[in-house]
């Protein structure tokens, strides 16, 4: 890798709420996945799918795919915060995947 590049992947997911009993939950009218990037100053690391993060604008996002991106294409897309050490239970993460895995 060069001097100053670093490592970039493409994170797909949707926003989440906190309910009354302080889990992560979609209840929102999204059809698509959005898009961030790992960014120079993002902090923390990528542990898996359900994984939730913090976009810039504070919203929680839960990881639902993910890939490499090649360094020079990285402008394209928004560079998420930080990477949070929740992960959503196994229930809600197979009930967004199949809201959102079909296509």
């Amino acid at each position: 890798m060069k001097k100053n590049t670093y490592k970039v992947q493409l994170f797909y997911g949707v926003p989440l709420q906190q309910n009354s009993d302080g889990k992560f939950v979609y209840c929102g009218q999204q059809t698509k996945l959005a898009v961030w990037r790992t960014g120079k100053h993002t902090r923390g690391h990528f542990d898996g799918i359900g994984q939730l993060f913090l976009t810039e604008n504070h919203l929680t996002i839960v990881i639902l795919k993910f890939e490499d991106l090649r360094f020079n294409q990285r402008h394209q897309f928004v560079s998420l915060s930080r990477f949070l050490d929740k992960k959503i239970d196994n229930s809600e993460l197979n009930r967004l995947n199949q809201l959102f895995m079909r296509i």
